[in-house]
């Protein structure tokens, strides 16, 4: 499990500390450093995944592409080095690249201070295999960015990525293959901890019932159908009515956004593992209020089972949501870090704030900017304030 990531001189993080919990929640205004921060993980997977890790950190590639070197520095550091601190249960490493004289490159070489924070005796070849097992650099992991792919009228497949590395996503976290993965993975058992029952309360544990029953949770009705065409697949709608007689099927640009939003990560968690890292960016995209407090009791109870989900977001829909699993007990509150983004304005640094989250389910002294808005707009419009 990841526990403890320290990034220093990089974009707007002069110095930053996060410590993750089963759930990990990054929330703030606007540019004020959430994004960065999965990045920094990001880039060391996209670094290990193409060997690179103990030589440097390769800063253009599939999982994210930050461009040159040049841009990336903290403006009030006088240093010319990028410095990770990632610490896992097990084992851990201090990272230091160094900035490029000339600010096109694309890559950070290592520099030679690296050392342990485990204080482990052992080859790299064994330090590396040993790396290889932790949840960011293994196949239990997903990425599911901002960026990720709406309804579209076919998908496409990849053998090596879906059935030997089981990612549902090869670049940037789009997700473009979310729809293989399910077909290929349809009759896998999902955790009995994570399942819903059917409309006669009997169980079926496989991921192709499981992700549909929990889309009908959030959208009454829904049945999903994948067809393989030709090269590629197409992915089907239909809804039951009253009559018990099913509409005809739709296919997946003739329906909400919102699902197509939503299937990567019900993908995700459902085929997810106990140990299993799952990045998740604005989860509340085109998705009603009710279908968010019901992808939330999906992610508490993923978390009850041992994945770990790191959440970016915008939405008090979202952390109410995790909120409210904390007070009815799926969740503790030692195993959700709520941290909220602001910025300081005269150094131009990103500030982190961790929140307390108690057992009943309250955030203790939210600071200001931390989704009161409602509470704001509700004084405008009961002529408290004019």
């Amino acid at each position: 499990m990841l526990q403890i990531l320290r990034i220093q001189n990089f974009k707007l993080h002069e110095d930053t500390t996060i410590e993750f919990g089963g759930l990990t929640i990054l929330t703030g205004m606007n540019g004020m450093g959430k994004s960065t921060i999965l990045q920094s993980l990001l880039l060391l997977r996209q670094s290990f995944q193409s060997h690179r890790l103990m030589k440097g950190l390769n800063l253009r590639g599939e999982l994210v592409d930050l461009g040159i070197s040049g841009k990336l520095a903290c403006q009030t550091v006088d240093s010319d080095e990028l410095k990770l601190d990632l610490i896992f249960k097990t084992i851990g490493w201090h990272f230091s690249f160094l900035y490029p004289e000339d600010g096109m490159e694309t890559y950070l070489p290592i520099t030679d201070e690296e050392e342990t924070l485990t204080e482990m005796d052992v080859e790299e070849e064994e330090f590396l295999f040993a790396w290889a097992k932790q949840n960011l650099f293994s196949t239990d992991f997903q990425y599911i960015s901002a960026f990720r792919f709406g309804p579209m009228i076919t998908y496409g497949r990849d053998s090596a990525v879906v059935s030997q590395d089981k990612q549902i996503s090869k670049t940037q976290g789009k997700c473009e293959y979310t729809v293989h993965f399910l077909y290929h993975f349809r009759n896998m058992k999902v955790l009995e901890e994570l399942s819903l029952p059917d409309s006669s309360n009997n169980y079926n544990y496989q991921l192709g019932n499981q992700v549909e029953l929990w889309l009908q949770a959030i959208s009454p009705k829904i049945h999903l159908n994948i067809e393989q065409s030709g090269e590629d697949f197409r992915l089907n709608y239909k809804f039951d009515r009253e009559n018990n007689l099913p509409t005809e099927e739709m296919s997946a640009v003739n329906t909400g956004f919102g699902i197509s939003y939503l299937l990567p990560i019900l993908v995700a968690i459902l085929s997810a593992k106990p140990g299993a890292l799952i990045l998740i960016e604005n989860p509340e995209a085109h998705v009603h209020p009710k279908g968010q407090s019901v992808l939330m009791e999906l992610v508490a109870r993923a978390v009850k089972a041992g994945i770990q989900i790191i959440i970016e977001t915008h939405s008090d829909h979202i952390i109410n949501g995790a909120l409210v699993n904390v007070k009815r007990g799926i969740l503790t509150d030692d195993s959700i870090k709520v941290y909220f983004f602001n910025r300081d304005e005269e150094r131009h640094v990103a500030q982190t704030h961790k929140l307390k989250v108690t057992s009943s389910g309250q955030i203790k002294r939210p600071p200001k900017d931390f989704f009161d808005q409602m509470q704001i707009d509700l004084r405008v419009l009961t002529g408290i304030d004019k």
